[in-house]
């Protein structure tokens, strides 16, 4: 006759299983919650191919964003002016005649729409998710030459990185 009499595991063993089963639980949750854990992959499109694609651009609607975007731009080797400023200049020309012309700003513009979505926060900060879109514009067309979408936090966020950096290199990477 065999003994079938079981033993009580030690206190070890079952503090381990339920550290385990929290930790499955906690997995759970995140996934079932939503929660983004990698950044989302930019959405892009070219509308009108230009021969020599600037890298000089007018910053339009990024709010108070225009310093976080205007550095992501900077380090993708971008050129950026807050504001379309226009000036008018007068000069003589070789006929001693004076000359009035304007004196403008860069030709293209990026114009920036976004929406925040303060029901999702990050854990370790107080970002929150933005879902932003970017044209490329001519400016003095009235063009649209290219969009990127991203959705992303709209500072750190960690591990994900913020809509700024992932909108310029994105910019950079199709223009």
């Amino acid at each position: 006759m065999t003994d079938t009499t079981q033993t009580d595991p030690s206190p070890e063993t079952t503090a381990l299983r339920t550290i385990s089963r929290q930790c499955v639980y906690l997995a759970i949750a995140i996934f079932a919650l939503g929660c983004q854990v990698a950044d989302k992959k930019p959405e892009s499109y070219v509308v009108q191919d230009v021969q020599d694609k600037p890298d000089k651009f007018i910053l339009l609607g990024a709010g108070k964003y225009e310093g976080k975007l205007s550095f992501a731009l900077v380090k993708q080797g971008f050129d950026v002016k807050p504001i379309a400023v226009t000036q008018e200049v007068v000069d003589l020309d070789e006929s001693n005649r004076l000359v009035k012309y304007r004196e403008a700003g860069y030709r293209y513009g990026l114009k920036v729409d976004l929406a925040h979505d303060r029901t999702w926060g990050c854990a370790f900060s107080s970002s929150h998710r933005v879902d932003v879109t970017m044209s490329v514009i001519d400016v003095q067309n009235n063009d649209t030459l290219a969009i990127v979408h991203q959705v992303g936090p709209d500072g750190p966020c960690p591990p994900l990185t913020p809509v700024w950096t992932l909108l310029a290199e994105e910019l950079h990477r199709i223009w």
